[in-house]
């Protein structure tokens, strides 16, 4: 069985306040860059992959970072968080005075098409899109996995040896996905498989700087299948499996 880890990390405290940010591309302050920075020292594991959305308050880390690693940076447009549309960029206080009504009725349940605001992107698009984003990184996993596979054959070949069946496991390809709070919470309950859960956003405290960990597991027998594709919407079709550690 091949494995992997993607490492989501929420970015940092932004400026502006407590709006909704969606994709109002706002900087991160210096707290924020600097809750950042203490995340990314404290994890265990050795990145050898960095996504990151398009928005600069993650692009404000990750372009370092990836000069500093001297790793490529793979920027995921269906990785930024969601449009809020015309509510996006305006405070929670002044959308709650205009329409108290539809600012409580989202909250309740933001997955309903009533209560989506003017202009906005649904929940349930927003999910489909993290799922494909979700589905691009593991994509470039697993043509990492099957590289570091191809290598490992061929030294063995040359030096003459057979490879036994329970002697495939690689180095295990560990990806740091520089992301968003919404986004975090779809990934969530796709991996969880919990639907359509209001929950996830009325319920779930996500801090800035979180982490949150998924270990991906490819079948032994994935290699023949053709229906793995960035475009794969489910574990089944994609032939891939997951395990999520939280926090």
């Amino acid at each position: 069985m091949k494995q992997a880890k993607i490492i989501l990390m929420r970015h940092g405290e932004c400026e502006g306040g407590s709006i909704f940010r969606g994709q109002t591309d706002v900087k991160l302050t210096d707290t924020g860059m600097a809750q950042m920075q203490q995340a990314f020292a404290e994890l265990q594991f050795p990145i050898s992959h960095v996504f990151s959305s398009p928005l600069q308050r993650c692009q404000q880390f990750s372009q370092p970072l990836t000069q500093r690693l001297t790793l490529p940076l793979m920027t995921i447009p269906a990785l930024q968080e969601i449009d809020f549309g015309v509510w996006d960029g305006q405070s929670f206080d002044a959308i709650y005075q205009q329409n108290p009504a539809k600012f409580d009725a989202y909250w309740d349940n933001p997955w309903s098409a009533e209560s989506t605001p003017d202009k906005a992107e649904s929940v349930i698009d927003f999910a489909a899109r993290v799922e494909t984003g979700l589905m691009s990184v593991v994509d470039e996993l697993w043509r990492s996995c099957q590289q570091q596979h191809s290598c490992l054959l061929s030294i063995d070949e040359q030096q003459g040896q057979n490879v036994p069946q329970t002697a495939q496991a690689v180095d295990c390809p560990h990806a740091l996905v520089i992301t968003h709070g919404g986004v975090m919470r779809c990934l969530m309950g796709y991996v969880l498989k919990v639907g359509q859960s209001s929950g996830l956003f009325a319920n779930l405290a996500i801090p800035y700087a979180a982490i949150m960990v998924l270990d991906v597991y490819w079948p032994d027998d994935v290699d023949k299948v053709d229906a793995f594709q960035v475009t794969a919407m489910n574990n089944n079709t994609a032939k891939v499996s997951f395990t999520l550690h939280w926090p």
